[in-house]
Protein backbone atom coordinates (compact mmCIF):
# COMPACT_ATOMS: atom_id res chain seq x y z
CA UNK A 1 0.00 0.00 0.00
CA UNK A 2 0.89 3.59 -1.64
CA UNK A 3 0.40 5.24 2.18
CA UNK A 4 1.71 8.67 -0.22
CA UNK A 5 -1.36 8.63 -1.82
CA UNK A 6 -3.33 9.01 1.29
CA UNK A 7 -4.53 12.42 2.18
CA UNK A 8 -3.87 12.87 5.42
CA UNK A 9 -0.45 11.69 4.38
CA UNK A 10 0.18 13.56 1.74
CA UNK A 11 -0.80 16.63 4.38
CA UNK A 12 1.03 15.43 7.16
CA UNK A 13 4.21 14.80 5.01
CA UNK A 14 3.81 18.55 3.74
CA UNK A 15 3.35 19.88 7.25
CA UNK A 16 6.85 17.99 8.27
CA UNK A 17 8.62 19.24 5.17
CA UNK A 18 7.49 22.87 6.00
CA UNK A 19 8.46 22.53 9.74
CA UNK A 20 11.59 21.53 8.99
CA UNK A 21 12.24 24.53 6.50
CA UNK A 22 11.02 26.85 8.64
CA UNK A 23 13.64 25.18 11.78
CA UNK A 24 16.64 26.28 9.53
CA UNK A 25 15.62 29.55 8.47
CA UNK A 26 14.86 30.38 11.97
CA UNK A 27 18.08 28.39 13.21
CA UNK A 28 20.05 30.70 10.75
CA UNK A 29 18.28 33.86 11.82
CA UNK A 30 19.88 33.06 15.54
CA UNK A 31 22.78 32.03 14.54
CA UNK A 32 22.57 35.81 12.42
CA UNK A 33 21.70 37.65 15.36
CA UNK A 34 25.79 39.89 15.63
CA UNK A 35 25.58 40.11 12.20
CA UNK A 36 25.64 43.61 11.26
CA UNK A 37 22.40 45.14 8.47
CA UNK A 38 21.08 40.85 8.95
CA UNK A 39 17.24 41.14 8.37
CA UNK A 40 15.71 38.15 10.04
CA UNK A 41 13.80 35.54 7.56
CA UNK A 42 10.45 33.54 7.90
CA UNK A 43 8.83 31.02 5.67
CA UNK A 44 5.32 32.26 4.04
CA UNK A 45 2.99 30.17 6.74
CA UNK A 46 1.38 26.71 5.30
CA UNK A 47 -1.76 27.61 4.21
CA UNK A 48 -3.39 23.95 6.04
CA UNK A 49 -6.71 25.61 4.90
CA UNK A 50 -5.97 25.21 1.05
CA UNK A 51 -4.43 22.39 1.39
CA UNK A 52 -7.23 20.41 3.13
CA UNK A 53 -9.44 21.66 0.85
CA UNK A 54 -7.76 20.65 -1.95
CA UNK A 55 -6.85 17.14 -0.94
CA UNK A 56 -11.08 17.32 0.58
CA UNK A 57 -12.23 17.49 -3.13
CA UNK A 58 -10.85 14.32 -4.51
CA UNK A 59 -12.66 12.18 -1.63
CA UNK A 60 -16.39 12.12 -2.26
CA UNK A 61 -18.66 11.01 1.03
CA UNK A 62 -21.67 9.23 1.07
CA UNK A 63 -24.30 8.67 3.42
CA UNK A 64 -25.05 4.76 3.91
CA UNK A 65 -27.12 5.68 6.51
CA UNK A 66 -30.29 8.46 6.83
CA UNK A 67 -29.51 9.06 9.96
CA UNK A 68 -25.96 9.85 9.11
CA UNK A 69 -25.04 13.86 9.12
CA UNK A 70 -24.28 15.39 5.44
CA UNK A 71 -21.05 15.76 4.34
CA UNK A 72 -19.74 19.21 3.96
CA UNK A 73 -17.86 22.07 4.90
CA UNK A 74 -19.52 24.41 7.53
CA UNK A 75 -19.92 28.09 6.65
CA UNK A 76 -16.80 30.37 7.46
CA UNK A 77 -19.65 32.82 9.53
CA UNK A 78 -19.01 36.51 9.81
CA UNK A 79 -15.40 36.77 11.06
CA UNK A 80 -12.64 37.57 8.15
CA UNK A 81 -8.85 36.90 7.88
CA UNK A 82 -6.97 39.98 9.02
CA UNK A 83 -3.55 40.45 8.32
CA UNK A 84 -1.28 42.38 11.23
CA UNK A 85 2.11 43.92 10.46
CA UNK A 86 4.25 44.00 13.49
CA UNK A 87 7.05 46.68 13.44
CA UNK A 88 10.01 45.62 15.37
CA UNK A 89 12.83 46.91 16.50
CA UNK A 90 16.24 47.13 15.07
CA UNK A 91 20.08 47.17 16.81
CA UNK A 92 22.10 50.18 16.13
CA UNK A 93 23.62 48.05 13.58
CA UNK A 94 21.15 47.60 11.59
CA UNK A 95 20.09 43.87 12.56
CA UNK A 96 16.44 42.95 12.83
CA UNK A 97 16.35 39.47 14.89
CA UNK A 98 15.18 39.42 18.15
CA UNK A 99 16.40 36.19 19.57
CA UNK A 100 12.77 35.95 21.89
CA UNK A 101 10.93 36.23 18.95
CA UNK A 102 13.05 33.72 17.00
CA UNK A 103 12.85 31.54 20.45
CA UNK A 104 8.98 31.50 20.39
CA UNK A 105 8.53 30.59 16.38
CA UNK A 106 11.22 27.59 16.99
CA UNK A 107 9.17 26.49 19.51
CA UNK A 108 5.69 27.10 17.62
CA UNK A 109 7.62 25.48 14.64
CA UNK A 110 8.23 22.12 17.28
CA UNK A 111 4.69 21.87 18.40
CA UNK A 112 3.34 22.00 14.82
CA UNK A 113 6.24 19.22 13.68
CA UNK A 114 5.17 16.63 16.95
CA UNK A 115 1.17 17.28 16.64
CA UNK A 116 2.51 15.92 12.55
CA UNK A 117 4.40 12.92 13.93
CA UNK A 118 1.33 11.96 16.09
CA UNK A 119 -0.98 12.31 13.91
CA UNK A 120 0.82 10.01 11.03
CA UNK A 121 1.40 7.55 14.13
CA UNK A 122 -2.04 7.51 14.91
CA UNK A 123 -3.51 7.36 11.59
CA UNK A 124 -0.31 4.88 10.72
CA UNK A 125 -1.83 2.54 13.74
CA UNK A 126 -5.94 2.73 13.01
CA UNK A 127 -4.59 1.45 9.40
CA UNK A 128 -3.11 -1.76 11.31
CA UNK A 129 -5.79 -1.83 12.96
CA UNK A 130 -8.24 -1.54 10.71
CA UNK A 131 -6.20 -4.70 8.15
CA UNK A 132 -5.80 -7.15 11.41
CA UNK A 133 -10.19 -7.14 12.04
CA UNK A 134 -9.98 -7.74 8.65
CA UNK A 135 -8.63 -11.58 8.81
Amino acid sequence: MDLSKLAIFKMAKDRLDWSAQREKVLSQNIANADTPNYKAKDLKELDFKNLALSQSKRVNMVRTNAAHMSGGLPDSGPYQEKVERYPYESSPDGNEVILEEQMSKLGETKSQYTMSVQLLKKHLNMIKIATRSGR
